[in-house]
């Protein structure tokens, strides 16, 4: 089921390897580009850090889980007027866990410094799989622990751009880094939401047809995703 009511969220994402389209103009400034491709990777990280839950002393921490994307449209523009484009497909898992993606994603794109990039990814939603999936702990104010799945399905697009100054040189591997932050998604939800949410086989299932109400307020919040580092 796709969603469109949600905001974009905000995350520098630098990714692709075959089955690219890529297309190089100039612009104001007659310079040459330079020559040679920049290789840019990307990993990914998640804050394990236990958060409190409003309303009590209780705390939630998520410590693994999955995004799925599907395709990526890269819109680069150089320090010199040039610009770099390309629409990239692949079905690529990030681990929320590791940090790492599978495949690897490994981007060959003109070396140069860019002072703006701008990016459009698309969520897969192609199958029953879940393309979003985050999992922790809630811990209440009794010490009782109980275990926390959160699942989203939707092919939605989300942009995300960065102002900040990369310079890739060419053949030299740099490394893209999005922190994602599920703890800020819940960070609205309070502990009596929690005590009172729907249990299934001991553990609190937040999906489309579990915990609907509280699956609503998180996937609002998706778009809470702002840091990312080269």
């Amino acid at each position: 089921m796709k969603h469109t009511s949600y905001r974009s969220f905000l995350a520098v994402l630098s990714l692709g390897v075959s089955s690219m389209v890529m297309a190089s103009c100039g612009g104001d400034d007659d310079s040459p580009a330079p020559q040679g491709q920049g290789n840019v990777g990307i990993a990914i990280g998640m804050s394990k850090t236990p958060a409190p839950v409003p309303g009590s002393t209780g705390t939630l921490a998520f410590t693994t889980g999955y995004v799925v994307i599907s395709e990526v449209e890269f819109k680069g523009k150089q320090s010199n007027g040039s610009t770099v484009s390309f629409e990239q497909k692949q079905v690529t898992t990030l681990d929320l866990a590791t940090g790492l993606a599978s495949p690897n994603l490994l981007l060959n794109i003109p070396a140069g410094t860019y002072k703006e990039v701008k990016l459009e990814v698309e969520i897969k939603d192609e199958d029953n799989r879940p393309s979003i999936v985050t999992e922790g702990t809630y811990t209440n104010a009794a010490g009782v622990a109980t275990p926390v799945r959160f699942e989203f399905n939707s092919g939605e697009s989300f942009e995300a751009e960065s102002k900040r100054e990369v310079t890739l040189a060419a053949n030299t591997p740099v490394t893209s880094k999005i922190q994602f932050e599920p703890r800020v998604w819940f960070a609205s939800i309070t502990a009596t939401q929690l005590d009172n949410a729907q249990r299934v086989n001991g553990r609190i299932l937040i999906n489309e047809s579990s915990n609907r109400a509280l699956f609503d307020i998180v996937a609002d919040r998706l778009d809470d995703l702002t840091e990312t580092t080269f």
